[in-house]
């Protein structure tokens, strides 16, 4: 009985899949462009369209005309659990995709930008993990309950976890439109709205078998469900340009109220009812950044990103006890000419959430960022951007000795090109 216990308490956290990618809150992710990639830092970006989704304000620093910025990253990564001296792993590869738009004219300027704000993967844990082990261990102690009641011998129950995978993907497709204003040269204000369509899918199988009763047959469960859900927020943005070469952005994202609806194509598990809906705000975030240009060729920037985990409204009970979390860093780049520029970027993570309430599919750990990159102006109006990024996330382990990792890195490539 204390078996099944477990099995339904973990059932709660079955295939509740977040981002797997790069650092950020808890499920708000910070990756939109190649710009980001190579610095880390763009919460006072006035250079690029990207700035767009980290300083909406800034984009009235840009000269006048008609802008589209597209990016792609590829991600490889390595996520791990280890329960009882055994790994299991996911290393299932990931493109990310986001695109930017603006036209500004004198003091004023409209955007528009499609990104993936959270989710963005796919997670295959070929051999199983965490969660499917805590699945067929209660699937066991459940089977073993029926042939218990059958009268069948104990040497006959079922004890042993035969086969287990699980698949499963995320994505939160994020489409923001909004404009821009300059009250005078020092100080510039925007407001946008973005609608969140978020697409879950998962399925996990568990076979168990009696290796000492050839009688016995395999039993195999499949969960297979998608989750789907869609909401607004707004954005408010304010930029600061107080001296020459000093820029101040400072932008506010409302949280998205999202019901996450299930659609259950099989539960042989009966974890979860068709047409119910499970609460998942998006959480609010409040993104500061300074930009200091120290020499014509050198320019810093310090960036804080805080993440508002504790005002979402979330059903799942895992994340009923987490802390805001935030990121910090700072960026260098240098200008070698008119054509070429290289940047360097740091930033921490703290996610704010237990190891005990952290996601076995894609923990939610704290981490150290770490980016190099170029930007390249190939011909006047089209400048190219190539980024890359190494995350060293810190390992944790929960009270009952489950180990989580992960590596990831990112490459990106971005594209922008300025119409007369």
């Amino acid at each position: 009985m204390k078996k099944l216990i477990i099995f339904v308490l973990a059932a709660g956290l079955v295939f509740s899949v977040t981002s797997p990618l790069i650092a950020g809150g808890i499920d708000n992710k910070h990756n939109y462009s190649a710009e980001y990639i190579r610095t880390l830092n763009r919460n006072a970006a006035t250079d690029s369209a990207d700035a767009v989704a980290y300083n909406p304000a800034g984009v009235i620093k840009m000269e006048d005309g008609l802008y589209v910025n597209l990016s792609a990253q590829y991600a490889t990564k390595t996520y791990s659990n280890t329960v009882g001296g055994i790994e299991y792993e996911d290393d299932e590869p990931n493109i990310i995709p986001s695109l930017f738009g603006v036209y500004k004219k004198d003091k004023w300027a409209a955007f528009a930008a499609f990104t993936i704000p959270a989710g963005g993967g796919t997670i295959k844990f070929e051999k199983g993990n965490a969660t499917t082990l805590s699945l067929g261990q209660g699937y066991i102690a459940g089977a073993n309950l029926v042939l218990q009641g059958l009268g069948v011998p104990a040497a006959a129950w079922y004890n042993n976890i035969k086969n287990q995978r699980l698949e499963a993907e995320s994505v939160y497709y994020g489409y923001t439109v909004g404009g821009a204003y300059a009250l005078n040269d020092m100080v510039s204000i925007s407001l946008g709205a973005r609608y969140i369509d978020a697409e879950k899918e998962a399925k996990g199988t568990v076979t168990i078998s009696s290796p000492a009763a050839p009688g016995i047959p395999d039993k195999t469960a499949v969960v297979d469900y998608d989750q789907s859900g869609d909401g607004w927020g707004g954005i408010v943005g304010l930029n600061i340009a107080p001296t020459e070469g000093l820029n101040i952005g400072i932008k506010y994202e409302t949280k998205t109220s999202l019901d996450l609806e299930y659609k259950v194509k099989k539960d042989d598990l009966g974890l979860y009812t068709d047409g119910a809906k499970e609460k998942r705000d998006l959480p609010a975030i409040l993104g500061l950044g300074v930009s200091y240009a120290v020499t014509p060729k050198v320019r810093l920037e310090g960036n804080y990103t805080y993440y508002l985990n504790e005002n979402a409204d979330w059903s799942a009970t895992r994340l009923k006890n987490v802390d805001n979390g935030y990121d910090i860093g700072i960026a260098l780049e240098y200008t070698f000419n008119p054509q070429l520029k290289g940047s360097v970027g740091y930033l921490y993570t703290e996610t704010g959430i237990d190891p005990d309430n952290m996601l076995p599919e894609a923990p939610e750990l704290d981490a150290h960022s770490f980016s190099v990159g170029l930007g390249y102006e190939a011909i006047p109006g089209l400048n190219l951007n190539l980024g890359l990024n190494r995350t060293f996330y810190l390992d944790e382990k929960t009270s009952s000795g489950i180990e989580y990792a992960k590596e990831v890195l990112l490459i990106a490539f971005g594209i922008q090109y300025k119409f007369k």
